[in-house]
């Protein structure tokens, strides 16, 4: 495991450095971003709203694996060429090939993704499937900033969560 994450942390840091040559997804600026906490939904509500109506017994440990996939402040986000390479702040960082086969990632031992990219229209659609949720986060650039809108799915929720953050481009 020590290998693949050298390995995944050396794949961004080249991404990190390339040009802005053209790549396959053009609308998705490389860069680091923070979130603008005001001019993004509140995530966690959402998903204490969604998850109101599960059981007792599960309702915790639904939150707590929620939670912990989506909480992110700082993103780094590089494109080059079919490649995706994405950091959620000091999270073990993320490199995909566009449309190919899904990746194993893992946030901690108990949340593990396989995880895939695609892209059209300049947008870069990230999903992350689980043992019982599946994420979608889409990602544009409006100006200087990056747009995340994202969708969860589980058959423990009677209806997806959906919601929208802001970053602002710091780097």
């Amino acid at each position: 495991m020590r290998h693949y994450t050298l390995s995944a942390a050396i794949g961004v840091a080249i991404l990190s450095s390339t040009s802005g040559a053209a790549s396959a997804v053009q609308g998705v600026v490389s860069g680091i971003y923070e979130l603008d906490s005001a001019r993004s939904d509140n995530a966690f509500k959402a998903i204490d709203s969604a998850t109101a109506n599960i059981s007792d017994d599960k309702r915790p440990r639904a939150r707590m694996r929620l939670r912990k996939s989506i909480a992110v402040n700082r993103i780094r986000i590089s494109t080059a060429g079919g490649r995706v390479g994405i950091a959620y702040d000091a999270k073990t960082p993320i490199v995909v090939w566009i449309g190919e086969g899904p990746i194993k990632w893992k946030l901690i031992p108990e949340l593990v993704f396989d995880v895939s990219v695609e892209a059209d229209d300049g947008t870069i659609a990230l999903t992350f499937r689980g043992e019982d949720s599946e994420r979608t986060s889409k990602y544009h650039s409006a100006g200087q900033d990056l747009v995340e809108n994202t969708t969860i799915i589980s058959p423990l929720l009677s209806t997806p969560i959906v919601y929208s953050q802001v970053y602002n481009k710091i780097n």
